[in-house]
């Protein structure tokens, strides 16, 4: 990947594009969470914008927003995620904004949920030290780091 990879805090006017892009029909197959429509969205993100127990970071390439990364707390446990603009994908952007992320969310441990079918996703975790630790409910594949 000949771009660099960076994090910011997310600004008001990264909102539309994260929208266009949890739109995207594939990346929906991919992530297992369905798009939002308009309404779903801002009230969604204006929650997790608040919460003070979710970080929460815009990716950045070549000054292009490609994405965003966050970790949260769920069922008494600190997860991660991310969701990167499909035209972003099998360049390292991936694994290079959750290796600048996970610089900034310490907690350990530290899990992730993907579909098995998620090849792609599995490897980034995978490459960021991540371990498959089991299997949840609902068919993801459950990682864990530390």
């Amino acid at each position: 990947m000949a771009e660099r990879v960076s994090l910011r805090p997310v600004e008001p006017a990264d909102l539309q594009i994260h929208f266009e892009q949890q739109r995207d029909p594939a990346s929906i197959a991919m992530s297992g969470v369905g798009g939002r429509d308009r309404a779903a969205f801002d009230e969604h993100w204006a929650k997790i914008l608040a919460d003070d127990d979710t970080l929460i970071r815009t990716i950045l390439v070549g000054g292009e927003v490609a994405g965003h990364v966050l970790s949260f707390e769920r069922d008494g446990r600190r997860e991660v995620g991310y969701w990167i603009a499909r035209h972003h994908w099998g360049r390292g952007v991936a694994t290079a904004a959750l290796v600048a992320f996970l610089g900034e969310e310490t907690t350990r441990p530290l899990f992730a949920g993907v579909l098995p079918a998620n090849l792609g996703s599995l490897r980034v975790l995978e490459k960021c030290g991540f371990a498959v630790a089991g299997e949840a409910d609902d068919e993801l594949v459950i990682l864990r780091l530390g």
